[in-house]
Order: structure tokens, then C-alpha cells, then sequence
């Protein structure tokens, strides 16, 4: 994928540079990566249902619980665009070390919080999510085309296993009685699980071979830009239910967001070393996988919100829902795991032989039609086990796609700051996806009844599969020309 360097050029580095074999080293390291994106995904879901037995016990307000869950977020969208950008030039295994240990340190101290500030500051820490953008820069340099389509499907599996079990084991502790503090301690734990995989399996790019010699300057402007733009528009969306949808607070955030984002195209479109080149970033070629990701957050977030809480609202009460417990209501997720790991086998195979414009779009009119299945059929319990499964169908199949397009079209030295572009997209539109759900299930709501109408679930399956459109708007608009069948050339 690049060009080779003499061996005196890199004798004194102890790094192995060229493709890695599939069967020997390849695939262990995608099992690692995708370990390493199972293991977030449970230490972020397992926390969700324990957020209220937090809150009795440090006697926290609505609002500081709110903040304790945005700060992981914020966290998330301010520092991708400078640790992607710092692997592409300084090695993205030494970065991924780093952020893991970030990640530890946020479990560590949010078990022991007994203040507010404390445990805000361990779960911005545990938001360090860059690791999801440094792989792509490690598999670009060292998986073939063809592997690579593979390792990334993997990945997406073990994301999807991992929302079931996150849930699953989040419901555990409820049923079990175990504290919210035990639950931070069993992150830590999988983080440290993480590390050791990263540091027994996980391989390099090239990225300090590729700049030896080179000024590596990191030109901080635009990327801090970025990752302040994407701050400032999740704080004002997240919030929105809070200081309402059109107040003063809300549309300065977001305005200044949206502002941040112009002035960081606009300083990365000057800079002599961009995070990623924008003529190809608002090209057909690349824009479109970026689009997808609006869909995928906030449709996702919300399949997850109003699921669960339809799950376990008890039907005495309120004449529907399905009155199960946290744990029970977790497993509702399992057929988007199997979904994931069947979808994750296939989908690499057919990207080889098709181009990905027409599966892209099948699989987005899939992800939309799960929705509408949903708001016709929710108020059944086999219905709902069926719209999930059709969801993880459609969520892997258009996530897989998505990630392979960046990875092949990413300039070469830029795989993880191109891939962080999507990430930050990914968590500002999960944020956009939290506002939205808090909007419309708060509707026709009171404090002397406070169970929100079973109306409100209708209208949120719908607003979920009209945001699906987005999606399918994106895959349409792809370039005919993308290939993924052949070796990339960057």
C-alpha cells in the first residue's frame, strides 16, 4: 500500500513493516480490535441502568446526573480529532496504549467518587473513545484490501455483542443488588483485559516509519476547532430538553457549534498537514459513508431508549409495556448480536465481488423499515424481538460499509484522522438522538402522571425511521466509481 523503505532506514526501529499474513497474525489482531470495541461497549451500556442508585447515593440533582452522563460524551468528541490526528503522525499503538490507560484511570476514579466533580471527571475520562479511529490507521498499513473488509466486520460484530451484553450485564447487577461502584470496578477490569490484548496482539501502522525524517508538527488549529465545534453542538442538543428546544442556551451552544465547524474547514482546508484533505471529505466519494453515521446515532440511541423503557414499564400501570426486569429487558438485544455476528461474515465477501453503492442503500431501506415494523407491531413482545433482529441486520451491514469506504478512501497517513471525522459524527448525533427521545417521551406528561402515553412510543419508532432517510439519501449520493474490490491506492 506504500512504498518500501530501504533497511537502513529502519534498522534501529523495531517495527515490522508490510502486510500481515490473515491466518497468523491478521485475524488475531482483528479479534483484538473488536474485543477492544466489545469491552467499550459493555463498560459504557452496563453503567445505564445503575445511574439511579448513583444518584440517591452521592444525592446528586437530575441535572448533575445528566451531566455525569454528557461528560463521557463531550469527552469523546473533544479529544478524537487531536488523538487521531497525533496517531497518524507519532504511531497509532502508542496513542491506543495511552487512551486505554485514560480509560482505566476514568473507571478507577469514578468507583471511588464520592463527590460530584470526582466521579464527572472519571466519567470524562472513560469517554476517551479515539481507540475506535486508531485502528483503521493500523489496519490500513497492515491488512491487505480484502482483510481488511473482514477485520472491520469483525469489529462490528464484536460491537454488537457487546451492547447485548453491556445491558445484560447491567441488568445483572440490578437483579443481583451489587452498587453502581462495583459496576465501575468490573470496567476497569475489561479495560485492563484491553490493554493486555492491545499489548500482547495489536499490531503498528506505519506511521513512524512513514514520517522518519520528517518535521512531525501538529498543527492543532483546525482539529481543536473540530473537537470544540463538536463539544459545544452536543451540549446544546443533550441540554435542550432541559433549557428548551429554542431558549437563548440551547441555540447559542449550537450555533457556536455549527460556527466552530466552519472556521475548523476552514483551518484545515489552509493547514500544510490537515487531518484530512476536505475537497475528498465533501466529495461523493466519501461524504456519503460520513452521512450514514447521522442515521446510525440517532435512530440507534433511540431503538435503545425506547425499547427499554417499553420493556419495563409495568402494564397494571400503565396498560402497556412488558413489565420486565433490567437484566430480562437486556436480552431483548440478542438477536442484534446474532444478527451482527452472521451479518459481519457476509457482508466483507459480497463488498469483494459488488460495488457498495446498491448493498449501502439495501441496507438502508432495511434500517428504516425496522422502525416502521416497530410502530405498527411494539405492542407485542415476539414483534418487537423481530424489529431488533431486522435492526442489527440492517445496523451492521450499513456500519460495515460505511467504516470499509473511509478506511479504502482515506489518504495514506490519515487513516485515523479521516476515521475520527465519523466518530465525532457518531456522538453528536447520539446526542441529537438522546434530545430527540427525551422530547417526545416527556410528551403529554405531568408530575401527577409522569408515565408517558403509549402514543409517545408510536411517534418515536416513526421519527426514528424518518431519520432513517438520511441513510438512504447518503447511499444513493455515493460515487458509482467507489470500488472496494480492489487495493486501495492513497
Amino acid at each position: 500500500m506504500t512504498a518500501p523503505f530501504t533497511p537502513s532506514a529502519t534498522a534501529d526501529l523495531p517495527l515490522t513493516r508490510g502486510t500481515l499474513p490473515w491466518k497468523r497474525a491478521g485475524m488475531l489482531m482483528a479479534i483484538t480490535f473488536s474485543g477492544l470495541q466489545m469491552l467499550n461497549e459493555i463498560g459504557a451500556m452496563m453503567a445505564i441502568p445503575l445511574y439511579q442508585s448513583m444518584s440517591l447515593e452521592l444525592g446528586l440533582t437530575p441535572a448533575q446526573v445528566s451531566w455525569a452522563l454528557l461528560s463521557t460524551l463531550l469527552m469523546g468528541a473533544a479529544s478524537i480529532p487531536l488523538l487521531s490526528k497525533a496517531g497518524d503522525l507519532f504511531g497509532h499503538r502508542k496513542v491506543m496504549i495511552i487512551c486505554i490507560l485514560g480509560i482505566l484511570a476514568g473507571y478507577v476514579i469514578s468507583a471511588v467518587a464520592s463527590t460530584f466533580a470526582v466521579l464527572v471527571i472519571g466519567r470524562a475520562l472513560t469517554g476517551i473513545m479515539a481507540g475506535q479511529a486508531l485502528v483503521v490507521g493500523i489496519m490500513n498499513d497492515r491488512l491487505s484490501n480484502f482483510d481488511r473488509k473482514k477485520a472491520i466486520g469483525i469489529i462490528a460484530g464484536g460491537q454488537a455483542i457487546g451492547v447485548t451484553f453491556g445491558f445484560g450485564l447491567g441488568g445483572l447487577m440490578v437483579v443481583l443488588g451489587a452498587t453502581w461502584r462495583t459496576t465501575f470496578w468490573i470496567g476497569a477490569v475489561l479495560t485492563v483485559l484491553s490493554l493486555v490484548g492491545m499489548l500482547l496482539w495489536g499490531s503498528d501502522s506505519d506511521a513512524v516509519l512513514r514520517n522518519r525524517g520528517r518535521q512531525q508538527r501538529l498543527d492543532v488549529t483546525g482539529v481543536v476547532l473540530l473537537g470544540f465545534a463538536l463539544t459545544a453542538i452536543c451540549i446544546g442538543i443533550s441540554q435542550s430538553s432541559a433549557w428548551g428546544l429554542f431558549s437563548a442556551a440551547t441555540l447559542t451552544w449550537v450555533i457556536a457549534g455549527v460556527a466552530g465547524l466552519v472556521l475548523a474547514l476552514i483551518a484545515e482546508s489552509r493547514s500544510k498537514q490537515p487531518l484530512v484533505d476536505i475537497s475528498l471529505l465533501l466529495s461523493t466519494r466519501l461524504l456519503p459513508a460520513y452521512l450514514v453515521f447521522i442515521s446510525l446515532g440517532i435512530a440507534g440511541i433511540m431503538l435503545f431508549n425506547f425499547v427499554m423503557g417499553l420493556a419495563m414499564t409495568p402494564p397494571q400501570l400503565a396498560g402497556y409495556g412488558f413489565g420486565l426486569n433490567p437484566l430480562t429487558a437486556g436480552f431483548l438485544f440478542i438477536p442484534m448480536t446474532v444478527a451482527g455476528i452472521v451479518v459481519s461474515v457476509f457482508i466483507p465477501r459480497l463488498l469483494h465481488q459488488v460495488p457498495p453503492r446498491a448493498p449501502l442503500a439495501a441496507g438502508a431501506f432495511l434500517l428504516m423499515l425496522s422502525f416502521i415494523w416497530l410502530y405498527f407491531m411494539h405492542t407485542q413482545l415476539w414483534a418487537v424481538i423481530v424489529g431488533i433482529l431486522f435492526y442489527g441486520v440492517a445496523y451492521t451491514t450499513v456500519l460495515t460499509i460505511a467504516i470499509s469506504i473511509i478506511a479504502a478512501e482515506a489518504p495514506e497517513g490519515k487513516g485515523a484522522g479521516t476515521a475520527s471525522i465519523y466518530v465525532g459524527i457518531a456522538l453528536s448525533a447520539s446526542s441529537i438522538g438522546t434530545a430527540i427521545y427525551a422530547a417526545i417521551i416527556s410528551l403529554n406528561t405531568t408530575p401527577a402522571a409522569p408515565l408517558p402515553p403509549a402514543g409517545n412510543y408510536s411517534l418515536g419508532f416513526l421519527t426514528a425511521a424518518i431519520v432513517c432517510v438520511i441513510a438512504i439519501a447518503a447511499a444513493f449520493s455515493l460515487s458509482k466509481s467507489v470500488r472496494l474490490t480492489e487495493v486501495a491506492s492513497h
